[in-house]
C-alpha cells in the first residue's frame, strides 16, 4: 500500500493543475441518491461538529466539493438527509483530492471504497478493526458475568485483545507518521499503566504513599498520548474531552495542583500557535466560569488564583499576542487582575478602618473573634435586600459560638443606611462605612459589585470569599460545629449589584 501511495501522489504532483495549493476536490458518489438532493460536508470540533460545505447530486448520486481554499488538518464528516453517511480525515495540503463511493449492497450494508486516499482506506481498516476488538471484549466481559468460572479464561483473552490492539496501533502510527491517523492512533490509547511503587509492605503510611504515588503518575502521564503539538487534533472528537478531563477529574481541585500542570501542558502547546491558542482559550474560560468551590477543613477555595495566574503569565505578559488587538477583552481582564489580586483564598485580608454611625473609628483587625465576617452592601441593591438578611439569619446561629460581622456600607447616604438597618435588624452588626472612599476597600476586596461576602479566620486570614448564606450556613457549620459538608461541590450564587 505505500509503494502505491508514493506512486499516486508522484502521478498527481506532475498533473497540472492538481498542486496542492489549488485546494480541496472531493467527488462523492451516493448510491440511492435522487437528483438535487443535499449533501453536507461538516468538521468536527470539539464536542460539536461545524458546516463546511454543500453540494447537490447529479442524476447519479456524485456530488463534487471543490474550493480553492485547503481545508485545515481534521476529522470530517458526510451528512445527507439528516443523516451522518460516514467520517474521513484530512491529514494536509497533499490528501484534499481523492474520490469516494458510498456504495449501498443487496444485504443493506454499505461499503466505503475510496480512490486515491491511502489514508482513509487505513482510517477505515483501523475503525473496522477496534471496532471488531471492542466487540470481541464485550462479549467475554459478558460471559464472565454470566459464569464465573469463565472469569479466569475471559481475563487472559482480554489481555491478549489488549496486547494486539497496541500492537495494531503502533503499527499504524509508525507507517502514517506524520498523518492525521498517527496521532489520532496515538491519542485514543490510554496512557502507560503505573510501574509497581517501591513501598515498603510494612509502612505506617503505605495506603496513603501508594495514593500519592499513583496520583502523581496520572498527572504526569496522563496526557503523554495527546500530542499537543498537533493542531488538527482540535478538529476531532478526541482532543477537548480527553484534555478536559484532565484537567476535571485528574487534578486535585485546587490552585496549587492546578497552575502547574497549565504552564506544563501549554509549553508544549506552544509548538504550535493554533493549538496554544486554544488550550489557553479553553483554560481561561473554563476557570472564570467555574462556580464550585474545593471545600476541606480549613479553606473553601475557588478558581480565581487559577484565573489570575493565566491573566498574568500569558495576557499580560504579551505571550497572547493575539488577544492585544481586543481592547475590550484586555480591559476586562485587567480590571479583573485588579479586583481580585488582593483578596484571594489563603491571603492576610487588609485591615479597614472605618467609621460607625456614631463617627467612631473601628478596625476590622479589632474583632478578636475566632471567625469574622466581612460583608459589603448597597442598601438600593435588589441582590443585597434578600442576601443581607439571611447572612444575618446564618450570623444569629453562630454569634455565641465565635463568629462577629464587619458589615461595611458601601454608599454615602446615610438615612439610607440606618432605615436599611433597621429595617433588618443588623444592629448587633458592627456596622461601619467610609463615605470618602479612604481606605481604597474596593480596590481591595474588589468590591465592584455587591453583596460581597468573606469569612476570616482568627488570624485574618480569608478561608471564603464571596459566598452565599447557604454556603457560608455550611461552612461554619463544617467549622465550628464539624458538621460535614452536604454538597462539596456546593454553587456560589452570584452577586448582582
Amino acid at each position: 500500500m505505500r509503494t502505491w501511495f508514493i506512486v499516486c501522489m508522484t502521478v498527481l504532483a506532475l498533473l497540472p493543475g492538481m498542486a496542492a495549493a489549488q485546494g480541496y476536490r472531493i467527488a462523492l458518489l451516493l448510491d440511492g441518491a435522487q437528483k438535487d438532493s443535499t449533501v453536507l460536508l461538516a468538521r468536527y470540533g470539539g464536542n460539536s461538529k461545524y458546516a463546511v460545505d454543500t453540494a447537490l447530486t447529479d442524476a447519479q448520486g456524485r456530488a463534487v466539493f471543490s474550493k480553492e481554499t485547503p481545508l485545515p488538518g481534521g476529522l470530517y464528516l458526510f451528512a445527507s438527509g439528516g443523516m451522518l453517511l460516514f467520517d474521513f480525515l484530512i491529514s494536509d495540503d497533499d490528501s484534499q483530492q481523492f474520490s469516494v463511493h458510498y456504495k449501498k449492497n443487496k444485504d443493506k450494508s454499505v461499503d466505503i471504497i475510496y480512490e486515491n486516499s491511502p489514508e482513509n482506506v487505513a482510517f477505515l481498516d483501523f475503525q473496522k478493526y477496534l471496532g471488531q476488538r471492542q466487540r470481541a471484549g464485550n462479549r467475554l466481559r459478558e460471559q464472565a458475568q454470566k459464569d464465573s468460572s469463565f472469569a479466569s479464561i475471559a481475563r487472559d483473552s482480554l489481555k491478549i485483545i489488549a496486547d494486539e490492539e497496541k500492537a495494531y496501533t503502533r503499527q499504524a502510527m509508525e507507517q502514517w507518521k506524520g498523518k492525521l491517523l498517527a496521532s489520532m492512533a496515538r491519542a485514543v490509547q490510554p496512557p502507560a499503566p503505573a510501574p509497581e511503587p517501591e513501598i515498603p509492605k510494612d509502612a505506617a503510611n503505605g495506603d496513603s504513599l501508594r495514593w500519592v504515588y499513583y496520583y502523581n503518575w496520572e498527572k504526569d502521564h496522563y496526557l503523554d498520548n495527546l500530542d499537543l503539538s498537533d493542531a488538527r487534533l482540535l478538529n476531532t472528537p478526541v482532543f477537548q474531552p480527553n484534555f478536559e478531563y484532565y484537567f476535571q477529574n485528574k487534578l486535585i481541585q485546587h490552585p496549587d495542583s492546578i497552575i502547574p500542570q497549565i504552564h506544563a501542558a501549554l509549553e508544549l502547546a506552544k509548538a504550535d500557535s493554533t493549538m496554544f491558542m486554544f488550550c489557553l482559550g479553553h483554560l481561561f474560560n473554563t476557570y472564570i466560569q467555574w462556580k464550585t468551590y474545593t471545600i476541606n477543613d480549613e479553606y473553601a477555595m475557588g478558581m480565581e488564583a487559577v484565573v489570575l495566574d493565566i491573566i498574568n503569565t500569558y495576557y499580560l505578559s504579551g505571550q497572547a499576542a493575539w488577544a492585544e488587538k481586543d481592547t475590550t477583552f484586555m480591559k476586562s481582564i485587567r480590571e479583573y487582575a485588579h479586583y481580585n489580586a488582593h483578596s484571594l483564598v489563603g491571603m492576610k485580608a487588609h485591615d479597614l478602618k472605618m467609621q460607625t454611625m456614631t463617627g467612631e473609628y473601628v478596625s476590622l483587625y479589632d474583632i478578636q473573634t475566632p471567625y469574622a465576617l466581612l460583608i459589603f452592601f448597597d442598601s438600593n441593591c435588589g441582590h443585597c435586600k434578600t442576601e443581607v438578611p439571611k447572612l444575618h439569619e446564618v450570623y444569629t446561629k453562630y454569634k455565641d459560638k465565635g463568629v462577629q460581622a464587619f458589615c461595611v456600607y458601601t454608599q454615602v447616604n446615610q438615612p439610607e443606611w440606618l432605615e436599611f438597618l433597621q429595617k433588618n435588624r443588623l444592629e448587633d452588626w458592627i456596622n461601619v462605612w467610609d463615605p470618602y472612599r479612604q481606605t481604597g476597600f474596593i480596590d481591595w476586596y474588589g468590591v465592584n459589585t455587591t453583596p460581597q461576602v468573606f469569612l476570616l479566620n482568627k488570624d485574618k486570614t480569608i478561608i471564603a470569599r464571596r459566598v452565599s448564606h447557604d454556603l457560608l450556613s455550611q461552612l461554619l457549620g463544617l467549622y465550628i460545629d464539624k458538621e460535614p459538608i452536604k454538597d462539596t461541590a456546593e454553587e456560589a450564587e452570584n452577586s448582582d449589584s
